[in-house]
């Protein structure tokens, strides 16, 4: 019998004509020498499947046959598929075995299967233990295709089988696409994801649509008094499946998330124990799928690493000899500029000594040596080209070319071939060099090394279009041209193609990570660059760039102790000054980011010592003005400034406007930080001018939300909502999550202040949606859906949230969250009067004060003033002159002076009234309530008769109807106090209720 891949090959007898309709096949009839057509079991569009005996194997078998015409190139893209579907095993996926190109048709085998279709056990109304199981088989079926990188795209009851032992297997792949080569015309009528009417292009959230509506018409054909004991309710899986089904894919639940679903047995009202389920599974799956998260990384003895060194001479000729080496699967090549970075850094030379090899070896980690060096013997010009192996030191060969009379190419073809002869792991032999020409290696250099993008593009196009070039390295440059064009999408797609044939390359593996941060896919940035490390270790920017990515997901202390410090071990072993420059800086964001504000400091000022004025003055200018931030947030306001004053003279020197604007943004906090406000928004208004001259969309958006955020702080809301319209546009279109939460975020604040709950509503909604939100923007929202709930009465959900807040702030060890949330965790408490919980949350803030910022400390010292028994008027007066003298932000300030009013007696000459009656206004509601309620003449009270009826919802409402003195609004006044309590948890009833029955 010939084997699979003779069978494969019979293509090739099969290139130019039309194969023939596989509509004649009968029982009985033999194809391919081997299988007799016993009968039809099904036929769909473009396929049919038939019952076979293998005569050779003397088994029952299904075939699967092409039903139409197709031309080889159609075929060729069957077989492909067909060879990837042939790599899934799972016991809920039907085999596949082989592919066969004949005469007589053009089919593959598969396993047979005993049983009825999905669709037709349907009609028994299944018991809701099957109903899971199936899912759960269906949903481990699926994942195994996906990772093996096939599409189904046509998911349906029809084409899954319930065999005789009640169990589901996917049987049909019918239009199965590989993940990269997506095509038209995908699924059937009804489980059609909407995506694909426009875009026609499958994906593997199509795939979940399809699941989602197979799974509620397996649901709907349950038996529904099966569920009642069930493991998983029906209702749960009604509302996965409805989720499945969005319109938007990325808003479709993961199949990993549906299979957290059915493993939970959280509770059903219990919001926390369901997303500690997802964290939980979160966790396991980067367990699961990525190298423990420490610096142990896992290291591949299957790959040989090479290091090639040019010692003397030409670098093209290193890396020319590298290119060869990338097209072998199983040789990982150390780009040689950064293997002569190494030796330039730190003085090595490897032809004169084998120890400096060794120590070569040992810092590039590489199995292999290749040292290139050129000399004059004789008169003559010669190369001299020598093979090590390590740690043995062992010479592999020490070979000598004349470079005189021998083209470069021929060079190279020589070198290549010895290795090709010597090294481990090689399954086919080194291409030849007659693809590309010596000139095009060493133009290609110059382009990168000049940052010449236009250069750099046609020679890429020159490789792309050439008809020499082997389909390896048009690959890699149509992936460098994808990136220059910031195509970050197709490159990730060829970068995939191109991890499928050399699944070990490091080089790759970065590259892909890379463009996964670009896509914003962080998680799946991370798992690429910790792939990378594990088969080479010694890239200090890929430790940089693995704990930028830990740092912007809020494990910034893991950063610190892992991969930061690898980063500046490997820097200092190689004395690159830059490099260490680069890690100090970062080790200061990540310092300040956790507000450990002294040590940061002192990593800005060490990374001041590597980055001077005259080698690195831009770099110099970043940590001057991260050191100004992290002065001005001590209250060290000179030495800011004189920061800040020569980051200005250096960005002045270099003519460098982006710098100019950095600067003007740090000067702005600085001023934020003092509350001098009117400042601050000069010098972000500055900002923002010069971006938007430069034109840099980005740094744009900061500088927008900067200065809504400053208009917002004086209570110029309707310009502060302009101005973060205006940046949402601007940062939707640049797939920068970060900024663009914090402008979500900001927006909320306005909005819930507004009383605009809805709006708010949808903007947390889009936000909590988001997978790569980090964990300060999730600390924000919960503080937020806090503030929220508790405005709209909503007590016991505003209080999960608020310890959920604190809880996330103490995780990643921040202040500053710990402060905001303690704060507002106190507010509530003080509100509604939970005595006992108030004293807890002020002793807790009382350990917190040497973190206050001003404004900070005046809201604490109001809230002890309301917590305490008995207050004076005169403690009441006091402190109102205290908040107007001040000036801390509008809203702060309306809120403050509303309640002393509200709860004070103030006399009609008091200044606060006249204050009040300036900066307060009905928008801002919450605070302007209690101030009508405060005012005793009549029209107040009809106005507030009035803002009550519009803001029925209000927490406060109970209490405010009694400031009408009408029993006509009793019935209201009772209502809002029995609405308020059944939303309210056990304590906060009781403390509430002493307080109603004391009234």
């Amino acid at each position: 019998m010939a084997d699979p891949d003779e069978h494969d090959n019979l293509l090739s007898n099969h290139t130019t004509t039309k194969l023939t309709a596989q509509s004649l096949l009968k029982p009985g009839q033999l194809l391919a020498e081997r299988f007799r057509i016993v009968r039809l079991l099904g036929h769909g569009g473009q396929a049919r499947v038939f019952e076979a005996y293998d005569e050779v194997l003397e088994t029952q078998c299904a075939l699967k046959v092409l039903a139409q015409e197709a031309d080889a190139s159609e075929v060729e893209q069957l077989r492909n598929e067909v060879l990837l579907a042939r790599q899934i095993h799972h016991a809920n996926v039907v085999r596949i075995h082989e592919f066969y190109a004949t005469p007589q048709a053009t089919f593959f085998t598969m396993a047979l299967v005993n049983g009825k279709v999905l669709s037709q056990a349907l009609d028994d109304s299944p018991a809701a233990p099957d109903v899971i199981k199936w899912f759960e088989q269906l949903l481990g079926a699926l994942q195994s295709c996906h990772e093996s990188g096939v599409i189904h795209g046509d998911l349906k009851p029809d084409n899954l089988l319930i065999d005789d032992d009640g169990n589901l297997s996917i049987i049909d792949f019918g239009i199965g696409r590989t993940l990269d080569n997506s095509s038209s015309q995908f699924g059937s009528t009804g489980f059609v994801a909407p995506e694909l009417a426009t875009s026609q292009q499958a994906t593997t959230a199509s795939d979940r649509y399809a699941l989602g509506k197979t799974l509620a018409l397996i649901l709907e054909a349950s038996e529904p008094s099966s569920w009642k004991s069930a493991s998983v309710t029906k209702r749960a899986l009604q509302k996965l499946a409805v989720k499945l089904q969005a319109d938007t894919p990325n808003q479709r639940p993961s199949l990993a998330q549906c299979q957290d679903l059915l493993k939970s047995t959280a509770s059903k009202g219990r919001m926390w124990l369901a997303l500690a389920a997802v964290i939980v599974f979160t966790l396991s799956i980067l367990i699961f799928v990525m190298p423990q998260e420490n610096t142990d990384l896992p290291t591949e003895t299957s790959v040989t690493t090479i290091a090639i060194a040019m010692v003397e001479g030409e670098p093209a000729l290193a890396e020319l000899t590298h290119l060869l080496l990338q097209a072998e699967p199983n040789i990982y090549s150390i780009e040689p500029q950064t293997v002569s970075q190494l030796i330039k850094n730190m003085g090595i030379q490897p032809f004169e000594s084998a120890s400096e090899r060794a120590r070569l070896a040992q810092l590039t980690q590489a199995q292999y040596l290749l040292i290139l060096t050129s000399r004059t013997l004789g008169g003559k010009l010669q190369l001299h080209a020598l093979l090590t192996a390590h740690p043995s030191e062992q010479v592999i060969f020490s070979k000598t070319f004349d470079t005189e009379n021998v083209a470069p190419e021929k060079l190279v073809t020589a070198i290549s071939g010895a290795l090709n002869n010597v090294l481990p792991n090689q399954n086919s032999e080194m291409p030849s060099t007659a693809f590309i020409s010596y000139k095009v290696v060493q133009d290609l250099a110059a382009a990168r090394a000049g940052d010449d993008v236009n250069a750099l593009t046609l020679k890429l196009r020159e490789v792309i279009e050439s008809p020499k070039a082997p389909a390896v390295l048009k690959l890699q440059a149509r992936i460098e041209l994808a990136i220059i064009n910031e195509q970050f999408e197709p490159a990730a797609a060829l970068l995939d193609q191109l991890l499928k044939q050399f699944p070990h390359r490091a080089d790759v593996l970065a590259q892909r990570a890379n463009v996964a941060a670009a896509l914003n896919d962080l998680t799946v940035a991370r798992e690429y660059y910790r792939r990378a490390l594990s088969y080479d270790r010694n890239q200090p920017m890929w430790w940089f760039e693995l704990a930028r990515l830990k740092i912007i997901q809020g494990e910034t202390e893991s950063a610190i102790n892992e991969e930061l410090t690898q980063s500046l071990i490997q820097f200092r072993q190689r004395e690159d000054l830059n490099g260490q420059g680069l890690i100090l800086n970062a080790f200061g964001v990540a310092y300040l980011r956790l507000a450990k504000f002294d040590t940061a400091a002192q990593y800005f000022q060490q990374a001041l010592e590597y980055r001077t004025q005259e080698r690195a003055p831009r770099e110099r200018i970043t940590t001057l003005s991260n050191l100004a931030t992290v002065l001005a947030i001590t209250g060290q306001t000179q030495e800011a400034d004189q920061s800040l004053r020569e980051a200005t003279r250096l960005a002045d020197e270099i003519d460098d406007a982006l710098a100019v604007a950095h600067i003007e943004n740090e000067r702005g906090l600085l001023f934020e930080e003092q509350g001098d406000y009117q400042s601050a928004l000069r010098h972000y208004k500055r900002a923002l001018d010069i971006r938007l001259r430069e034109g840099d969309d980005y740094v744009q958006s900061q500088s927008i939300n900067n200065v809504a955020f400053i208009h917002f702080l004086i209570g110029d809301f309707s310009l502060a909502e302009v101005y973060w319209r205006q940046a949402l546009q601007t940062v939707e279109n640049l797939n920068e999550q970060a900024t663009l939460h914090s402008i979500q975020l900001n927006l909320v604040q306005l909005l819930i202040a507004q009383g605009q709950f809805n709006q708010a509503e949808q903007l947390l909604a889009e936000l909590l949606r988001s997978d790569d939100k980090s964990t300060e923007a999730n600390l924000s929202a919960q503080l937020q859906i806090s503030r929220l709930n508790f405005l709209q009465g909503r007590m016991a959900v505003a209080d999960d949230s608020g310890e959920q807040a604190e809880q996330i702030a103490q995780s990643i060890n921040d202040p500053r969250g710990a402060i905001e949330s303690l704060l507002w965790r106190a507010e509530m408490a003080i509100f509604l009067h939970q005595t006992d919980l108030f004293e807890q949350h002020s002793t807790n803030l009382g350990a917190l004060q040497n973190e206050f910022n001003q404004e900070q400390k005046l809201i604490f010292d109001w809230l002890l003033l309301l917590g305490q028994k008995n207050n004076s008027q005169a403690d009441f007066a006091a402190f109102a002159e205290r908040v107007i003298q001040q000036k801390p932000s509008r809203l702060v300030e309306i809120k403050l002076l509303s309640e002393l009013v509200f709860r004070g007696n103030f006399p009609e000459s008091a200044s606060v009234w006249q204050r009040l009656e300036t900066i307060s206004n009905e928008r801002v509601f919450a605070s302007y309530l209690p101030y009508l309620a405060a005012q005793s003449f009549d029209n107040s009270k009809q106005v507030l008769q009035a803002a009550l009826q519009q803001h029925a919802s209000f927490w406060r409402n109970f209490e405010l109807y009694s400031y009408l003195d009408d029993v006509a609004f009793e019935e209201q006044q009772r209502a809002a106090y029995e609405r308020l309590i059944e939303n309210m948890n056990e304590k906060q009833q009781q403390a509430y209720r002493a307080f109603a029955s004391g009234r």
